[in-house]
C-alpha cells in the first residue's frame, strides 16, 4: 500500500479521535511548556511524510513497515494537535474575568466587515510591560472585538499597535444538542475571549513590518475598503467582496439560505475551482514565456516552471482571499502536483490528494471538524475515484460536455451525505444551478472581480457586479421552486452508513451492482425521524442566552412555546436554534406556535418563526390587533387568545392553559405584559409540566386564587421569569409541588437570573434545578410507562475538551 496515503489516513483518523476527547490530557501542557510551542514536531512531521513518499517508491512492501507508518502518523498527530490545543486553552480568558475591564496594547491582526458600518477586529495582546499585565488576558492572546461604529478608525491597519479600554468576556457561548458549536469554532481560530470597546484608541507609533503575511494583510484590507466605497449601495456589494478577499461578513442571512438551496455555496467565496482554473492559466502563460529561452529550458523544464508559477500565483491568491479550507486544499493539491512532477511521474492522483490532505490537516489540526474541509476533499475524492475508475455513464460524440455531466453527477452523489448531515437539506436545483453558474462565475463575474479588485479598475468591479446580478435572476427562480431542496433530519449512524454504501453502490462502474440497490439504499435518508410514543412526550429547552424556546413533542404533534431573543437579523433565534431544531427533527411547521407575551426575549424571533414556518394556530396573549396576529393570519395560520380557550388532547397527552383572569379594573402589575404571559400545562397519567412565561408575584396569587393548587399541581416547572426574585414565591411553589425546575437563563445575565433567593428557596423545598446556562440545551423524555423522566443535556452529550468553560460554570 502507498505509504504516504496510509500515513494521510492515520493522521486523519488520529486527529478525529483526538478531538473526540472530553478533557485534554496533562502531558500536552507539559510538553507545551518544554518544547515552546508545537513548530519543531510540526517540521518533524512534514519531513516525515515527504520521506515516505520518496522512499522505496511510497510503497510500504512489509505489514512491519505499515505498522510503523501507522504509529508514527498517529503519534505526530497526537503530538501536535495537543501542544497546539494546550497552548491554545492556555491562553483562554479564565471564566472569573467575565465582564472586567482592562487597558492595556494591542496590535490588530485583521477587520472583516459587518453591517451598518460595523466590523469586527482580531486584535492581540501585546503589552508593553509584560510583568504588569493583568490576570485576566495574557500576552499574545486574541480576542475578537466588535467595533460598531469602524469608520472612525479607518486608519487603523493591520500590524498597528494601539491602546484601548476594553470589556473581556471569556469564550462562553450558548450550545445546543446538535448543529454548530461556537465554542469550537472560537478555539480552533485561537480566539480568547470577546470584548467592547470602553471609549476610544491611543494609537502607538508602530514601525514598518517586513512580514509578507502582514503585507498581505494589509492588501486585503486596503482591497476590502476600495470595494466597499466603489460598490456603495450595489446590490451585490457583499459577494463582490466575499469573491475577492473572502469576507463574508456582509452576506444576508436571505442569501446565504438562497446559496444554500440552490447549491452554488461552494462559488459564493473563494473557491477551490477558481484557484485552479487561474493558477493553471497563469502557469500555461509562464511555460510559453520560459520556453521562448532555451538556457532556461536547460536548467528547468518550461512545464515544471509554469506548475511552480501557476502554484505561486494560487498561493497568492489563497492568501489575499483569507486563507480558508478550500484555497488550503487547492494550494496544497497544486503543491501535490508539483512534487509529482518533481518524481518524473511516479505519483497518482491519490498520492496527490492524500499529500495535499496530510498537508491541510498539518497545517491546520482543527480543520478536520470544519464543514469546508468534509465538502472539499468529499468532492475531489469523488472526481479522482470517478475518473480512476473509467466510469463513462454517457458517451457522446462531444467529450468535453460527457465529462462535465459525469463530473457534475459524481460530485452531486458524492455529497449527498456530507450535505444531509452538515446542512439537514438537498438541493434538487443543484445540478442546474451549477451548470449556470460554474462556467458565468468562473470565465465572467470572477476575473471581472478580481481584475477590479487586485488592480482597482472600477468598470471592472461594477461589471463584475452586474454579472452577479444577471446570476441572481436565475438563482430566484430556482430557489423560488417549492420542491428545490430536499429537507433531510438527522439520521442515526446505521442510518448513514447505509446512505454512504448506496452512494458509493451509484459512483461504481455499470454492471457490477444494479444501481437501483444504490438508490434504495440513499432513499434511506427517508428514515422517519424518532417521535415519542402514544402517551409520552418530550421537551426540549434550548439555549437561546437570556430568554425562552421550548419545543414539545408528542406522537404526531409539535408546539413551539415562545421564540427567543432577536438582537438583529443575524443573531436571531429562530435562525440559528429554531429553524435548524425543526429541520434536523423533521418538521415543516409546528402544529401549535405559542407565544406566551411580547418581550425581546421571547417574541424577538417570532416574526421569522411565522414567515419561516408557519404554524397551523398562534397563540398568543397579544391583542388581536397586534401584527403578530397580523402577520400569522396572513400566512394562514389560525389565531388565538391564550386566555381565552379551551385545552385539547394529542396523542395521549393533554394540554391546558390556564388563564390569567383579569379585567379592566385590575391593578396595572397585572395587566403588565409580563404577568399576562400564557400559562400551560401540559400532562399525562404519571407526568405534568408547567410552562409560566414571566409571571410574577401577583400571577402566581391570580392564579391560585382563580384556579386552585390543584390545577397548578406539576410535577416539572418552567421557572416563571428565568429565575426572577420577583417570581417564585413560596405559596406558589407550594401549590405547583415541583420536583424538578427549569431554567432558561443567560450566563452571569445583567439581570441576575436566577436570583440566589429564588435558588435558596428551590433548595430549601428539595427541588432539583436545571439551568441551560450551566448545561446547555436539555431535552426531557417524559414516558408515559416511567415514573422518572430521563434527560439528555447538551453540557454532557458535546462535552469536548474546548469546552472548559462551559463545564465549569457554575450557577448561582
Amino acid at each position: 500500500m502507498p505509504s504516504l496515503s496510509l500515513f494521510s489516513l492515520a493522521y486523519l483518523l488520529s486527529l478525529l479521535l483526538f478531538h473526540s476527547q472530553t478533557d485534554l490530557p496533562a502531558i500536552w501542557h507539559t510538553l507545551n511548556q518544554v518544547s515552546g510551542g508545537p513548530t519543531v514536531p510540526l517540521i518533524a512531521c512534514w519531513a516525515l511524510a515527504l520521506t515516505l513518499l520518496a522512499k522505496q517508491g511510497g510503497i510500504c512492501h512489509s505489514r512491519t513497515q505499515q505498522a510503523i507508518c501507522l504509529l508514527a502518523a498517529f503519534a505526530c498527530a497526537q503530538t501536535t494537535a495537543g501542544i497546539q490545543a494546550a497552548a491554545h486553552q492556555q491562553q483562554q480568558v479564565p471564566l472569573n474575568c467575565n465582564k472586567q475591564s482592562m487597558e492595556s496594547e494591542f496590535r490588530l491582526v485583521e477587520k472583516t466587515f459587518r453591517d451598518k458600518g460595523a466590523q469586527t477586529w482580531l486584535i492581540e495582546h501585546t503589552p508593553f510591560d509584560v510583568q504588569k499585565t493583568s490576570k485576566c488576558l495574557k500576552p499574545d492572546a486574541r480576542l475578537q472585538l466588535f467595533v460598531e461604529n469602524a469608520d472612525l478608525y479607518r486608519e487603523v491597519t493591520p500590524s498597528q499597535q494601539f491602546r484601548a479600554a476594553l470589556r473581556i468576556k471569556p469564550p462562553k457561548g450558548t450550545l445546543q444538542l446538535e448543529g454548530f458549536d461556537v465554542h469550537r469554532h472560537w478555539f480552533a481560530n485561537r480566539i480568547a475571549g470577546t470584548a467592547q470597546l470602553k471609549g476610544g484608541i491611543q494609537f502607538i507609533p508602530t514601525p514598518a513590518s517586513w512580514s509578507p503575511l502582514i503585507w498581505m494583510e494589509q492588501l486585503r484590507l486596503h482591497i476590502a475598503n476600495w470595494i466597499i466605497d466603489t460598490l456603495q449601495g450595489h446590490p451585490e456589494q457583499a459577494l463582490v467582496l466575499a469573491m475577492v478577499v473572502g469576507d463574508q461578513g456582509l452576506i444576508s442571512p436571505e442569501d446565504r439560505d438562497m446559496f444554500n438551496t440552490t447549491g452554488i455555496a461552494h462559488l459564493v467565496a473563494i473557491s477551490g475551482l477558481h484557484i485552479t482554473l487561474f493558477a493553471m492559466l497563469a502557469g500555461k502563460l509562464a511555460s510559453n514565456l520560459w520556453r521562448r529561452s532555451s538556457s532556461l529550458c536547460l536548467r528547468v523544464p518550461a512545464t515544471l516552471a509554469g506548475s511552480l508559477f501557476g502554484l505561486l500565483f494560487a498561493i497568492l491568491y489563497g492568501l489575499v482571499a483569507g486563507w480558508g479550507v478550500p484555497a488550503q486544499r487547492t494550494v496544497f493539491m497544486l503543491f501535490a502536483l508539483c512534487v509529482g512532477q518533481l518524481r518524473g511521474g511516479l505519483q497518482s492522483s491519490w498520492d496527490t490528494f492524500f499529500l495535499a490532505l496530510f498537508l491541510t490537516l498539518a497545517f491546520d489540526s482543527w480543520a478536520v471538524l470544519d464543514a469546508g474541509f468534509m465538502l472539499s476533499f468529499g468532492a475531489v475524492a469523488t472526481l479522482i475515484f470517478v475518473t480512476q475508475g473509467h466510469v463513462y455513464f454517457i458517451k457522446p460524440r462531444h467529450e468535453f460536455v460527457a465529462n462535465a455531466i459525469k463530473a457534475q453527477y459524481a460530485v452531486t452523489v458524492g455529497l449527498i451525505l456530507p450535505c444531509a448531515i452538515l446542512f439537514n437539506q438537498q438541493s434538487l436545483v443543484s445540478p442546474v444551478a451549477n451548470a449556470l453558474s460554474i462556467p458565468w462565475m468562473s470565465f465572467v463575474s470572477t476575473p471581472l472581480a478580481l481584475l477590479g479588485g487586485l488592480f482597482q479598475h472600477t468598470w471592472a468591479i461594477q461589471l463584475a457586479a452586474d454579472s452577479l446580478q444577471v446570476q441572481r435572476k436565475w438563482l430566484g427562480v430556482l430557489n423560488e421552486l417549492s420542491w428545490a431542496a430536499l429537507p433531510v433530519h438527522n439520521q442515526p449512524l446505521w442510518i448513514n452508513t447505509v446512505v454512504a454504501l448506496g452512494c458509493l453502490v451509484l459512483l461504481l462502474p455499470p454492471g457490477l451492482v444494479s444501481r437501483w440497490i444504490g438508490l434504495a439504499l440513499v432513499a434511506m435518508l427517508a428514515w422517519p425521524a424518532p417521535r415519542p410514543a402514544e402517551n409520552d412526550f418530550w421537551m426540549t429547552l434550548m439555549d437561546v442566552g437570556q430568554g425562552t424556546a421550548i419545543a414539545i413533542q408528542t406522537h404526531r404533534h409539535l408546539l413551539i412555546y415562545d421564540a427567543g431573543p432577536a438582537f438583529n437579523d443575524r443573531s436571531n433565534s429562530a435562525r440559528r436554534v429554531l429553524l435548524p431544531w425543526l429541520a434536523a427533527h423533521g418538521y415543516k411547521k409546528p402544529d401549535v406556535f405559542m407565544l406566551s407575551h411580547d418581550d425581546a426575549d421571547h417574541s424577538g424571533g417570532a416574526p421569522l418563526m411565522l414567515l419561516k414556518a408557519p404554524p397551523v394556530t398562534f397563540i398568543s396573549s397579544v391583542v388581536s390587533t397586534h401584527p403578530l396576529n397580523q402577520q400569522a393570519r396572513l400566512q394562514k395560520s389560525k389565531v388565538h387568545d391564550c386566555h381565552h380557550m379551551t385545552g385539547w388532547i394529542w396523542d395521549g397527552v393533554r394540554f391546558d392553559p390556564i388563564p390569567i383572569n383579569a379585567d379592566q379594573h385590575a391593578p396595572s402589575k397585572l395587566l403588565a405584559k409580563n404577568n399576562q404571559s400564557c400559562v400551560l400545562k401540559i400532562s399525562t397519567a404519571t407526568h405534568s409540566v408547567l410552562l409560566t412565561g414571566d409571571i410574577e408575584a401577583i400571577s402566581e396569587m391570580q392564579l391560585l386564587t382563580t384556579h386552585g393548587a390543584h390545577l397548578l399541581q406539576s410535577r416539572v416547572l418552567v421557572a416563571p421569569h428565568h429565575g426572577s426574585k420577583t417570581s417564585s414565591t413560596e405559596p406558589f411553589l407550594e401549590a405547583v409541588q415541583p420536583e424538578i425546575a427549569l431554567i432558561q437563563a443567560g450566563w452571569q445575565n445583567q439581570f441576575g437570573h436566577p436570583h440566589l433567593q429564588v435558588i435558596t428557596r428551590f433548595n430549601s423545598m428539595d427541588i432539583d434545578v436545571y439551568n441551560t446556562a450551566q448545561n446547555g440545551a436539555m431535552k426531557w423524555h417524559f414516558q408515559y410507562k416511567e415514573a422518572t423522566p430521563s434527560v439528555t443535556l447538551a453540557a454532557e452529550t458535546r462535552r469536548r475538551y474546548w469546552h472548559t468553560h462551559e463545564n465549569s460554570a457554575k450557577a448561582p
